[in-house]
This record gives structure tokens, C-alpha cells and sequence, in this order.
């Protein structure tokens, strides 16, 4: 069985993401505080403000557009270190295991939630927004997507990086769609509130965290 480490950071989203990989051996589950609102672009998306929005941050991590405002969002991040027991060399496999363990966390809290065992759909905006789409190990409740994951994977082992809301959020990457695909992305994401789970998110960061560093296997 591995051990957990379990961190807090607090910092701006650009720092955040650019982390380096740990090379200790060790799991890690941290809980992300960005000290501002940020707008981050997974690592082969296209820009589709073509330099023009500025503060934007580019992650490491594949994925679509993700609206980080601090307020309303959790961000958690979860390191597995290449041959531990976690570890799945299949790309789509390796988000299983969490999945299950986020969507349990969220049924802890009285509403059901299921881990999406399906290939990848892109959604109404062709995979540009995140919770426009849904992905391997991605968690829905009440049929619409709860908990966004993303994973980046190097030598030192996999990381993912897990957002859900209070309230679902468009923000800026509004302006990246038309009205008919940005209703559409709104109809397929949820935030807790909207499912009458009534916690902050420092709540359900420290929630999630503790589900996730309790996974033994």
C-alpha cells in the first residue's frame, strides 16, 4: 500500500501549473488554491483568442478550457508515481481508479454519481471547453458532467487534476463560443449547489482530498 502526501498550495494559476513533476516516489494529493481568477488551456488545444485574451495559461495536461475562479471552483491535483500500484500504463484505464474514488465521494454527500467508463465525446464545442465534453473517469450527476480530470504523464509517474464548481461558469470562454454550442455546454455541466449539496468549495477540496488519500489499493 502506498502512502499518501498531502499538500496545500496557494499561488497564481501560472505557477501552479508549472509545478515540476515529483521525483521522490511518493503519492501526493493536493489541494490548489489560485489566488486569482484564471483561464487555462490544455496542452494541445488551440488558442481560439489567438493571443489576444491576455493572462492566459497554458497547462501541461491535455483537455479543453477551464474558467478557474476561486470563488466558485476546486481544484485538486493527484500524483501517481510511475510502478506504484496505482499505476496503468493504458492511457484511458489510468483515470478508473480515480474516477471511482471521486464519484464515491460525491455519493458521501447524498447525491448518486457515476464515473464515465465510455470512450471520450467531445461535446457541442468540439472538445474546446472541458465540461463541454466527458471523458474517461470523469464524474456525472443527475446526467450532467460534475468533475472535470485531466492528466499529464512523464517519466516520474501521472499526474491528473481534477475541477468541479458550486456553480457552473462559462466566464470568458463564453466569448469563445456561439450562443447555441454555450447553451449547450451549460446543459451538459452541473455545479454541486445546483444538486442541493450545500458545502463551500474549501469544503469539498478537503472532502475529496480525504476520499482520495483513504484509496489503499
Amino acid at each position: 500500500m502506498g502512502a499518501w502526501t498531502r499538500e496545500e498550495w496557494h499561488a497564481g494559476a501560472e505557477l501552479l501549473h508549472a509545478r515540476p513533476m515529483p521525483r521522490d516516489g511518493r503519492r501526493r494529493v493536493s489541494w490548489l488554491r489560485p489566488t486569482a481568477p484564471a483561464l487555462i488551456l490544455g496542452s494541445a488545444s488551440p488558442d481560439p483568442f489567438r493571443g489576444t485574451r491576455p493572462g492566459l495559461v497554458r497547462r501541461r495536461s491535455g483537455g479543453g478550457l477551464v474558467w478557474l475562479d476561486p470563488a466558485i471552483s476546486t481544484w485538486v491535483d493527484v500524483f501517481v508515481p510511475a510502478g506504484d500500484a496505482l499505476w496503468r500504463s493504458d492511457v484511458g484505464q489510468a483515470f478508473h481508479w480515480l474516477g471511482r474514488t471521486l464519484a464515491a465521494a460525491i455519493s458521501d454527500l447524498g447525491v448518486p454519481a457515476t464515473m464515465h467508463s465510455g470512450p471520450y465525446e467531445a461535446g457541442p464545442s468540439d472538445g474546446l471547453v472541458c465540461f463541454g465534453s466527458l471523458g474517461p473517469g470523469e464524474i456525472v450527476a443527475a446526467g450532467r458532467k460534475l468533475i472535470g480530470i485531466s492528466q499529464r504523464r512523464t517519466r516520474e509517474g501521472c499526474r491528473f487534476q481534477c475541477v468541479g464548481y458550486e456553480q457552473f461558469e462559462l466566464g470568458p470562454m463564453a466569448s469563445a463560443l456561439d450562443s447555441a454550442a454555450a447553451a449547450q455546454v451549460c446543459d451538459r455541466a452541473v455545479g454541486w449547489a445546483d444538486l442541493d449539496i450545500k458545502h463551500t468549495p474549501s469544503d469539498i477540496a478537503e472532502h475529496l482530498v480525504r476520499f482520495i488519500a483513504a484509496h489503499d489499493a
